[in-house]
């Protein structure tokens, strides 16, 4: 076998001195009697020992420098030579063949030796310092290293994802953000005196955030903006008063009433609150401000927006009744200015005129003007106001945004055109066109505490270059919007607080330990009102018609501690009938609370509920129970507690609900009671996700065993209920 290729390099073994056997050995054959075979076989294992190289040559040179005496010279003819193995005579071949070592192996074996040296020596020398010297020749310096891998750069990171892209318009994605705790003085916006009277009157010094953004982009000026505005801001930032003032003043010296602006609502009671704004604004000018709702009959709101006069115009008065013949014949009869020209003189017209300046209205009954009021046209709007416009979006009221859009945006019928729009129409494709004056322009005011962001649906308002004003609680980095989800603010002042009841079927009593031992916890003297309902378990609400000191003392909270205390409480239910059971159940269970609470539904007639709200409004009543009818822009003030009876139906509905109390920077406090059932949905949405925005606050989780909260209630309840069941099926139908 070859020996290895390195094996050339590796020292010479020490001679060793061969033992002679005592017997007599045979004396090798001389060369010239070796056979052709054998030379030819020496010849091959030469070559191949040239090529693999090794040890074998310097053995078998130190081996043929052995004392001659070692051999025994005999006669080769005297002693047979025994036959050897194939593999022993290549071994002895080499042996021989080492005799002439060339010297270059030498060579290479010498320089071999002083390497292996020099490294020994630099290794002892790094292990006796500690540290490798720098000083060391070049020489000593050359190491041999076995195989390494390469050094390798280090993993340069993914860099951030940035799209250049938006699924969302620019206006959209990059709204203008104005910090809540914004303060401007009216003044500074540029309001006129006489409104700046009226405003310090009713306690306006300072314009709130909302107010100061939006009155430099209605005022005319250099700041005003040339196209449609929407405003994202919460509940109770004052959106109202930033929309009517620059209204009403851009109105005030108007003589003749022109329908200029329309204010569109989702609920009656929220037309009430805008009306009674707009009227405190208007007081003492001469604009005219009128409502339209379904709970007023639609033939009087008709007399009370549009005028009918009599104009002389022979022709166009012959041409009318050319119309009405023609009519009449076939059988087609168009109601409506026909049946106007019949009451006039001859040679005489009808001519319409409005007799309003800001219409404030509901979607549906605004639909049934344009389609069934004759003379009711939208041709002179210079402003439309859509308030809680995700509300509106998400009901569709009969189509209200396509009829709507098309009557602002429509031409004007023929019969109803008046002597500008005749004669743009007479010359339209004509040379004297472009010297008519353009077509009137009007901005679109949109406005909501949750803003939409679904282009589908705010496509359907066509808007005009429009901008996007978001109010927030303090100044953030910019950030796209994306249509995933969208983000709700929460005022800074309300806190926020969570109680478990259980499976629910006990929550009336939850709410009623909720109203005396927080709500109403203290009167003016500073009773408190929880000593009492943990004093006697067989304590009843009925000794609360005693006297009143045994008033004070088993009720803290009854009729004389509720009369005086400064606590407005808005409970909201899931629906009106739910707000009518809890009604009478908390009227049963607490008596001194019957002449202080109130329900408010929507069957209420427009008259008793504006009544229902002063008397809130002004503390007369203390509790208010009602449905999500009343989370819409209700905006009464000092509202301190608001409390979830029933867990509303999307985060949308619970951020307008919390929005009724912690308004214009005034505390508040938000209550919601939620089931075992209820527990995951609130807490993940509501509660810890991503779409309501509280700054640093949290919603704080308040736990109360149920028997301090039921132990003294427990017979009262179950009277009450029973006494529920009887009033909802009847007394025969319980026994």
């Amino acid at each position: 076998m070859p020996a290895p290729i390195y094996s050339r390099f590796v020292p010479p073994k020490p001679a060793i001195k061969k033992h002679v056997p005592s017997s007599p050995q045979p004396i090798p054959s001389p060369p010239s009697a070796q056979s052709k075979k054998e030379k030819k076989s020496k010849s091959k294992n030469r070559q191949a020992h040239e090529r693999a190289g090794g040890i074998n040559e310097l053995e078998a040179t130190l081996d043929a420098a052995q004392p001659a005496e070692d051999t025994v010279a005999e006669s080769p003819k005297a002693i047979k030579k025994p036959k050897k193995r194939k593999r022993e005579a290549v071994a002895d071949d080499a042996d021989a063949e080492a005799e002439a070592t060339p010297k270059k192996h030498k060579s290479i074996l010498s320089k071999f030796e002083k390497v292996s040296q020099k490294a020994q020596e630099h290794a002892q020398r790094r292990h006796d310092t500690g540290v490798e010297s720098d000083d060391a020749p070049a020489e000593d310096q050359r190491v041999l290293h076995d195989l390494e891998p390469l050094p390798q750069p280090a993993v340069v990171p993914d860099p951030a994802f940035e799209p250049t892209f938006s699924v969302l318009p620019t206006w959209l994605a990059q709204p203008v953000i104005v910090e809540a705790s914004k303060r401007v003085s009216f003044a500074e916006l540029g309001v006129q005196p006489f409104f700046l009277k009226k405003l310090e009157k009713q306690g306006y010094t300072d314009a709130l955030a909302v107010q100061s953004a939006l009155l430099p982009m209605l005022h005319p000026g250099h700041q005003r903006h040339i196209g449609d505005i929407c405003v994202s801001a919460r509940t109770g930032s004052g959106k109202t008063l930033a929309y009517l003032l620059p209204i009403v003043e851009a109105l005030k010296d108007r003589a003749t009433p022109v329908l200029s602006a329309i204010v569109v609502v989702p609920t009656r009671k929220l037309v009430d609150q805008v009306l009674q704004v707009a009227e405190q604004l208007c007081a003492g000018t001469k604009i005219k401000v009128a409502t339209a709702v379904g709970s007023v009959p639609f033939t009087t709101e008709q007399k009370q927006l549009v005028k009918l006069r009599s104009q002389y115009d022979p022709n166009r008065a012959q041409d009318l009744h050319r119309n009405a013949s023609q009519q009449l014949k076939s059988g087609l009869l168009e109601h409506g200015i026909i049946d106007d020209l019949m009451t006039m003189p001859i040679d005489h017209v009808p001519r319409y005129h409005s007799a309003v300046d800001i219409l404030i209205c509901t979607p549906g009954r605004l639909v049934e003007h344009i389609e069934a009021t004759v003379g009711f046209l939208l041709r002179s709007v210079k402003w439309l106001v859509i308030d809680e416009a995700d509300e509106l979006l998400n009901q569709d009221f009969q189509g209200w945004t396509t009829v709507l859009m098309d009557a602002l945006h429509g031409e004007t019928p023929e019969d109803y055109m008046n002597v500008q729009e005749r004669v743009r129409e007479q010359r339209k494709g004509s040379e004297w066109e472009r010297m008519l004056s353009a077509h009137r322009q009007f901005t679109k005011v949109v406005l909501s505490a949750t803003m939409e962001k679904d282009l589908t649906k705010l496509g359907t308002l066509r808007l005009n270059r429009p901008k996007l004003v978001s109010v927030q609680e303090e100044a953030q980095e910019q950030q796209p919007i994306t249509t995933d989800g969208d983000v709700f603010e929460l005022p800074s002042t309300l806190e926020e607080f969570a109680v478990p009841v259980g499976e629910g079927q006990k929550k009336p009593l939850y709410l009623l330990y909720l109203l005396l031992n927080h709500a109403f916890k203290a009167d003016e003297e500073g009773n408190d009102s929880s000593d009492s309902s943990e004093s006697d378990p067989d304590s009843s609400s009925s000794s609360s018609s005693s006297s009143s000191s045994d008033d004070d003392a088993t009720n803290p909270a009854g009729g004389k501690s509720i009369v005086k205390h400064a606590s407005r409480v808005l409970v909201f239910t899931r629906s009106n009938e739910s707000a009518s059971r809890l009604s009478h159940l908390i009227s049963v269970l607490e008596p001194s609370f019957k002449d202080y609470l109130k329900t408010m539904t929507p069957s209420s007639t427009a008259k008793a509920a504006k009544k229902l709200l002063k008397s809130f409004s002004s503390g007369s009543i203390k509790i208010l129970i009602a449905s999500d009818a009343a989370s819409r822009g209700l905006d009464i003030p000092d509202i301190s507690h608001v409390i979830n009876y029933d867990i509303p139906s999307s985060v949308t509905s619970y951020v307008h609900r919390v929005g009724r109390t912690a308004r214009a920077n005034k505390a508040g406090e938000a209550w919601t009671l939620f089931t075992k059932s209820e527990a995951a949905w609130f807490w993940n949405q509501i509660a810890r996700g991503e779409k309501v925005r509280r700054s640093d606050k949290k919603v704080t989780r308040i736990e109360w065993k149920e028997r301090e909260v039921t132990w003294d209630r427990k017979r009262t309840y179950e009277a009450a209920l029973a006494e529920l069941q009887e009033a909802v099926v009847g007394p025969e139908a319980t026994n």
